[in-house]
C-alpha cells in the first residue's frame, strides 16, 4: 500500500511539473520585458504566416487593409509605411503632446484605442500591432479570437527600431517605404559620428526626477554613445532604465546631465525639470551644476522606440558639443 502511495505521489507530482512548465511555455510573452517576443513573420510573398512565441500561428491571405495600431511606437512606425486610409484605428496617446511627434497627423476620422478588447474586436482588423508591454489579457483575447497579431518586443537599440520597422513593414508590404526610413536614419547616424569623432567625450549622465537613470544595454545608452558623451552610469547600474538613488547620482560627478522634458510649451509659472534640479542644495558641486549643463529635452525624443528617437540623439549631441553642424534644437531645450 505505502509503495502504491508513493508511485501515486510520484506521478502527481510529475504531472503537476509538466502543467507548470506548459504554464510557463504558454504565457512566458505575458511577462513584460523578458527576451524577445516578437512575432516571425514567415514568406516572402503573400499569403505569409504569423507565428507568436506561444506557437499560435495566423495566415495572411494578402497585405492587410483594415490596420490597428495598439501601440505608440506602430502608430509612428507606420505613419511613415503607409496610407493612412488602411488604419481602422491607432493608439489614443498619439495625439498626447508629451508623448507623441505627431500630434495633429492622423485624421480625427481613425479610431483612437486604449486597448479595450471589445471595442478592438467591434472594428474587424485584418491585423492587429501589439508590444511586448501591452495589456497582457488583451492579447490573450486577441490570439483567442482568431485576429491576425503581430508583437514587437524588442526596443534596446536602433537595430531592434530598425527590426521592428522591417517587421512592420514584411506584414502591411511597405518594404521599399520601409527600406527608405531605414537609410535616412542611419544616414542622421553617420553624419552625428562623423561630427563627435574627434570631439572631447563629457561624462553625461541621464537622470529624471523620479530618481531613475539608464545602464548598459538601453537605448538612451546607445543614444549617449552615438552623440559623442560617455553614460556615467552604464558600470554603475544594472542593464536598462534603473533606480538610482539621488546620492549615487551625485557622487558620479557629471560634466553633462540630461532629463526629460515631457512637454514643449509649459504653462506659464512651470519650471523645467533642469530648473529644480539646479535649485537643489544637494547638487551645487557637481560639475554639470557649477558649468549650467543640465539640460531637459523633450520627451518625445528622448523616449521614443521609432525612427523619431533620432532626434533625440541629435539634440544630445547639440548640447554636447555646440559647435558641430546639425538641427537646431536650442528652442526645444530648457
Amino acid at each position: 500500500m505505502n509503495n502504491f502511495k508513493l508511485i501515486l505521489f510520484a506521478l502527481l507530482l510529475l504531472l503537476f511539473i509538466a502543467f507548470i512548465q506548459f504554464k510557463k511555455d504558454l504565457f512566458v510573452l505575458f511577462e513584460e520585458g523578458h527576451g524577445n517576443f516578437t512575432t516571425q513573420v514567415v514568406g516572402e510573398t503573400f499569403p505569409k504566416t504569423l507565428i507568436d512565441v506561444t506557437g499560435i500561428s495566423y495566415q495572411l491571405e494578402q497585405p492587410p487593409q483594415r490596420i490597428l495600431s495598439a501601440t505608440l511606437s506602430t502608430d509612428h512606425i507606420l505613419a511613415d509605411l503607409i496610407d493612412p486610409k488602411r488604419l481602422v484605428a491607432v493608439s489614443s496617446y498619439i495625439d498626447y503632446p508629451s508623448l507623441s511627434n505627431l500630434v495633429g497627423f492622423y485624421d480625427k476620422e481613425i479610431s483612437r484605442t486604449k486597448g479595450e478588447i471589445e471595442s478592438m474586436l467591434a472594428l474587424q482588423p485584418d491585423v492587429v500591432f501589439v508590444a511586448s508591454y501591452s495589456n497582457p489579457e488583451t492579447v490573450r483575447y486577441l490570439l483567442r479570437s482568431g485576429i491576425a497579431i503581430v508583437r514587437l518586443s524588442e526596443f534596446k537599440s536602433f537595430n531592434d527600431i530598425f527590426n521592428n520597422i522591417q517587421v512592420v513593414a514584411t506584414v502591411t508590404d511597405t518594404q521599399k517605404q520601409a527600406d527608405t526610413v531605414i537609410k535616412r536614419v542611419k544616414n542622421q547616424i553617420k553624419t552625428i559620428q562623423e561630427q563627435v569623432k574627434n570631439k572631447t567625450k563629457p561624462r553625461v549622465l541621464y537622470y529624471d526626477m523620479n530618481g531613475y537613470s539608464v545602464g548598459g544595454n538601453s537605448l538612451m545608452d546607445e543614444s549617449i554613445t552615438l552623440s559623442g558623451g560617455i553614460n556615467i552610469a552604464r558600470n554603475v547600474i544594472s542593464e536598462g532604465e534603473q533606480r538610482i538613488s539621488e546620492e549615487v547620482a551625485i557622487s558620479l560627478q557629471p560634466d553633462v546631465i540630461v532629463m526629460n522634458q515631457w512637454v514643449f510649451n509649459q504653462q506659464q509659472g512651470e519650471d523645467s525639470p533642469a530648473k529644480i534640479l539646479k535649485s537643489k542644495a544637494a547638487w551645487q558641486n557637481v560639475p554639470a551644476i557649477k558649468n549650467n549643463r543640465v539640460y531637459a529635452v523633450p520627451g518625445i525624443w528622448l523616449r521614443s522606440v521609432s525612427q523619431h528617437r533620432i532626434k533625440g540623439v541629435e539634440a544630445i549631441a547639440k548640447l554636447l558639443h555646440p559647435s558641430i553642424n546639425l538641427q537646431q534644437v536650442s528652442e526645444h531645450v530648457q
